[in-house]
């Protein structure tokens, strides 16, 4: 039985999340990871043309929420409950609404993406924090039990508190320390702590 992730030759958020999904579940996995010219030359065999991709016994499975709920669903890492499975799954696109609503075209000068970030932190990102923030138990979503999409906040909210993104500021999450200590405890698990 193979099992791999193909993602690309760097720790891209969609393809470290599933990367630490499959660590947290202790599966053995080959770590594909790709270039450019070995990227455009498997795009057209992959589902969706997009990564990563998983692939488990001669079966492909594409889209980073579908590959970390089969992997939570598979190693007890997502909830048995259908309405709180369904719960963590719209979290979970709600993380991929963020990452879309995030401002920086290339094409943007300085000031406006200066503006664009600007709003986007005191407005849509204040509202996606509270609302995520109130579902956390703490230290994760259901309390002392990590999940696959506690590890998918972690991700997302490691740029957040790095201060990665110009114009938002590290301090800006401060306001809601349930993700802040939420994103401290997945860096701290075990089986994470030297892969975060």
């Amino acid at each position: 039985m193979t099992t791999s992730l193909t993602y690309f030759n760097f720790d891209g958020s969609r393809g470290l999340e599933c990367r630490l999904a499959l660590r947290l579940a202790g599966v053995a996995f080959e770590d594909i990871r790709l270039d450019r010219p070995q990227w455009l030359a498997l795009k057209p065999s992959t589902p969706f043309g997009a990564l990563p991709v998983f692939q488990h016994d001669g079966r492909k499975l594409a889209q980073s929420n579908a590959i970390l709920t089969y992997v939570g669903r598979t190693h007890g890492l997502h909830p048995a409950d259908p309405w709180l499975a369904a719960e963590h799954e719209a979290i979970m696109q709600s993380v991929e609404d963020l990452r879309h609503k995030m401002p920086g075209r290339p094409d943007m000068s300085d000031e406006d993406k200066r503006t664009a970030r600007e709003e986007f932190a005191a407005g849509w990102l204040t509202i996606w924090a509270g609302t995520v923030s109130s579902r956390v138990q703490g230290p994760f979503l259901e309390g002392a039990a990590i999940q696959v999409a506690d590890i998918k906040l972690a991700v997302i909210l490691k740029g957040f508190l790095a201060g990665t993104y110009d114009y938002i500021p590290a301090s800006t999450l401060d306001a809601w320390p349930k993700l802040v200590a939420l994103a401290a405890a997945v860096n701290a698990h075990p089986a994470l702590v030297k892969l975060t």
